[in-house]
């Protein structure tokens, strides 16, 4: 009975966070005394102070929810208070933890990503008070990204960070909008399915990574099909591009061998391979890549754009 009428009351304090938050904040405490480690509660708690602003507090309601239990809501309320504060890598670094604990919670992560994103976009700029040379920088990277010149909005953020180092939390989130940006252009081997173990697997990560956006759950199935067939080409080359995304590139760049070992002619792998070491700034070693793809010629348009690119970023260095 005691539960069922503690229950009640927290839906009633929750209920009440938009329309009498003192009230909510008042029953919130009631509750704790019953329960101090109650996480639901603590993190009502939370809400209720952030809607207060009081900002300091809620923070320290939602610290105290994770030490009792790691939980997806203290972190996303962790990640609007950072976002608050613009720390916007913070910010998104939170986000992504909530949805490694919570997959479901992908769409409305997603958002939250985005409105960060439009924000470092938006006021990269005018919240920092970085060099004049690194200002300028920055701002011709982001018209570049936005333009769809993406190597060479990269060349400038690259830049900036070497004008200002103050700058570089900053710009690594621009870097990684560009690496979510290449790894859209990446080439996969969707195979079909049989009834068997491995196959199921496949269709498991397929699931966390296409769908669900959980690279470290998709991860574990593909480690866990290496283990049963370590010369999956397929799954060796989509490894290889998560672990680009996780800023593992060399890791990426073994994946890619190892395909290419197994079956010279994996395309797919080569291709992007070349992507992983451009962006590595490895420019020969990239053009090696795409000038081998020239040889088979439904890529021969696809790939003409990169080496034109590297070469003139190469005859650029002599």
């Amino acid at each position: 009975m005691l539960n069922e009428y503690f229950q009640n009351k927290l839906d009633e304090a929750y209920e009440l966070i938009q329309n009498d938050t003192e009230l909510a904040l008042n029953m919130f405490d009631e509750l704790l005394e019953q329960e101090p480690e109650n996480i639901e509660v603590l993190n009502g708690k939370g809400s209720a102070l952030l809607k207060l602003n009081r900002i300091a507090e809620a923070e320290d309601c939602f610290n105290q929810s994770m030490l009792v239990k790691e939980n997806p809501s203290a972190l996303i309320n962790k990640g609007l208070i950072s976002k608050q504060r613009n720390e916007y890598s913070k910010a998104l670094n939170y986000y992504d933890s909530a949805i490694q604990l919570d997959s479901n919670l992908n769409n409305i992560v997603s958002i939250l990503k985005n409105e960060i994103m439009d924000l470092i976009d938006d006021n990269i700029l005018e919240i920092n008070d970085f060099a004049p040379q690194a200002n300028e920088s920055i701002r011709c990277g982001i018209d570049f990204k936005n333009e769809g010149k993406i190597w060479t909005a990269l060349d400038c953020f690259k830049k900036a960070i070497d004008q200002d180092p103050s700058c570089e939390n900053s710009v690594l989130i621009l870097i990684e909008e560009i690496k979510h940006i290449l790894y859209n252009r990446f080439l996969f081997n969707v195979p079909d399915f049989d009834d068997n173990k491995i196959d199921e697997l496949k269709l498991n990560f397929l699931k966390a990574l296409l769908i669900e956006e959980d690279y470290s759950k998709a991860l574990k199935f593909m480690d866990d099909i290496l283990d049963m067939n370590g010369d999956d080409a397929d799954t060796l080359n989509f490894k290889g591009c998560v672990l680009f995304l996780l800023n593992e590139s060399d890791d990426s760049i073994d994946c890619f061998d190892k395909c290419l070992n197994i079956d010279s002619e994996y395309y797919y792998a080569l291709f992007n391979k070349g992507i992983v070491l451009r962006m590595e700034y490895k420019l020969k070693e990239s053009l090696t890549c795409f000038n081998n793809l020239l040889k088979v010629p439904e890529y021969e348009d696809m790939v003409k754009e990169y080496i034109l690119e590297i070469v003139e970023k190469l005859n650029g260095q002599i």
